[in-house]
């Protein structure tokens, strides 16, 4: 493992800060009543640098951007800026010293225009009384120009993608003069193709003496961006290391506090052959109200015993793929059906009994009660499975039980059997989600973005119950943006684009360049 040349020196106690540095944080603790969030964090970061902050979630990485932000304030420690000792009181005094952050949910007003969204709350004027529109546009298309965003500042932020809005929040900041750019957790709503174009624009700041904090847990990302990176664990800071000195293992090890092994399919011999078809889809086919195919003859089966990837970008026909088998979506044309039984016309609650288990993608709308406790939710499904009711009547003490055992086993962070769901982070609502589907262990799940929000030491967990209900000769539809995730775990691999199933390779046959542009619908891939 590499080390790292400190930006500042210590004399007499006091960190006296070097040239190249832009900011420096020393000993910042940061507690919500009794809950320590950070304690003594300590912070280098030079001018003109991409420089990372990783960990699992829960690490402190957000609370600790939103301190630089002005939105929280330290209970402990100095800021110091270019050189100074800096209080930050407020989003607007942020902004005063040259900090901008980009949050992981937009603040874009959909109905408004690129310019408009640039420079709002903060309108150009003429005679200090009329909003000055001319110049807006004229300021932000010369904003785009100079960091080549390829937008036009009069299209209405609704008819941008979701890369492109990200870019206009970008440059809101860069309007006024941001020098140090903080995107938190940029990656987490973008498409594969989305996520090089992000790190193409932020090569770009770079390359123009912008300072980029960019806050992840994607180890390929820390490589792929960063000039250093900051390790984050329970609060505190474990290591600052220059990128190219450390290996993705490495950074994961300082994240988790262990050797991490996503070893996925491929690092163990199936020790049994596949068994009868569990799902088989058969020229399924649904229509929006505007005639449009969302989904165009899909045809394919799942066996016992496989698991079976769906890759794609967001957005060409997987969600509506994983709704029509759960029962939340009408066909209009072929048949599904489970273990050779026709289900097309049975519900959801019917398709539960003959053995699906569920976890979606949305786990707000599809995948939990946000109202209800982390113990009711769990036990949605499990009632009679773990023995949570006697005479018809729940057994509150055996739901209390059931409920700390799922918590304890699937690392369910800031959880209470009582705690509303809705109150957990997005990472620890998935993993409710998970634990309670897992636990029918049914036997044909489907599964899909299943470590969206996860950190890499539960994505590790994850990885490793999906296996093993293979192994168990369960049935696994897998369906994921992540192309790595869908390389390590599948038998097999079908591309999704338009809504077409394009191809189903074996993993053996499959690899990045093959399945990337058939998820661009590459035509001379599919023949």
């Amino acid at each position: 493992m590499g080390g790292f040349a400190p930006a500042h020196r210590l004399v007499g106690g006091l960190a006296m800060t070097g040239p190249d540095e832009i900011l420096h944080l020393s000993a910042i603790a940061k507690t919500f009543g009794e809950k320590v969030a950070l304690r003594d964090v300590e912070l280098s970061v030079r001018r003109g640098e991409v420089h990372v902050i990783c960990g699992e979630n829960g690490a402190g990485k957000s609370t600790l951007m939103n301190i630089l932000a002005g939105i929280h304030q330290p209970s402990a420690g100095v800021i110091q800026l270019d050189g100074r000792k800096v209080e930050i009181a407020s989003p607007i005094v942020a902004s005063r010293l040259g900090i901008g952050m980009v949050h992981q949910h937009f603040t874009l007003v959909p109905s408004m225009t690129v310019a408009e969204n640039v420079f709002l709350g903060r309108h150009l004027t003429r005679l200090g009384i009329f909003s000055d529109r001319q110049a807006m546009i004229a300021q932000a298309a010369a904003l785009i120009e100079r960091y080549n965003f390829g937008l036009d500042p009069r299209t209405p932020v609704r008819e941008l993608s979701v890369g492109q809005r990200q870019r206009v929040e970008i440059l809101k900041a860069l309007a006024f003069d941001a020098k140090l750019l903080i995107l938190d957790e940029p990656t987490a709503v973008l498409t594969p193709p989305e996520v090089d174009e992000l790190i193409g624009v932020i090569d770009g700041l770079r390359s123009r003496g912008r300072t980029i904090l960019f806050i992840t847990h994607k180890l390929r990302e820390v490589k792929a961006v960063s000039d250093r990176v900051t390790v984050l664990r329970h609060g505190k800071t474990i290591s600052t290391h220059f990128t190219r000195d450390v290996s993705e293992a490495d950074i994961a090890r300082d994240m988790v506090g262990r050797d991490v092994f996503l070893v996925g399919r491929a690092g163990r011999p199936r020790t049994r052959a596949f068994g009868p078809t569990r799902l088989r889809l058969r020229h399924v086919a649904i229509t929006n109200a505007a005639g449009r195919r969302l989904l165009d003859d899909a045809s394919f089966e799942v066996r016992a015993g496989e698991i079976f990837g769906i890759a794609g970008v967001d957005g060409n026909g997987q969600t509506e793929l994983s709704e029509v088998i759960a029962g939340f979506t009408d066909i209009q044309a072929g048949s599904i059906e489970f273990d050779g039984r026709d289900v097309t016309a049975v519900g959801v609650p019917g398709r539960q009994k003959a053995g699906l288990g569920f976890v979606p993608e949305d786990r707000l709308d599809r995948g939990l009660s946000v109202t209800m406790s982390v113990g009711e939710n769990l036990a949605a499904t499990n009632y009679a499975l773990a023995g949570l009711t006697r005479h018809g009547f729940v057994r509150t003490d055996r739901v209390e039980a059931f409920t700390a055992g799922k918590i304890a086993e699937f690392d369910i962070r800031g959880a209470q059997p009582s705690t509303p769901a809705g109150s957990l982070s997005g990472g620890n609502m998935q993993k409710v989600v998970i634990a309670r589907e897992l636990n029918r262990d049914p036997p044909l799940l489907v599964v899909s973005q299943p470590t969206r929000g996860l950190d890499i030491g539960a994505a590790e967990f994850i990885y490793e119950r999906i296996m093993a209900a293979a192994d168990r000769g369960r049935a696994v539809l897998l369906i994921s943006s992540e192309l790595s995730e869908i390389l390590a775990l599948s038998d097999r691999i079908g591309v999704m684009y338009s809504g077409k199933l394009l191809r189903v390779l074996e993993r053996s046959a499959a690899d990045e360049v093959t399945i990337g542009a058939l998820m661009n619908g590459s035509v001379g891939a599919v023949n």
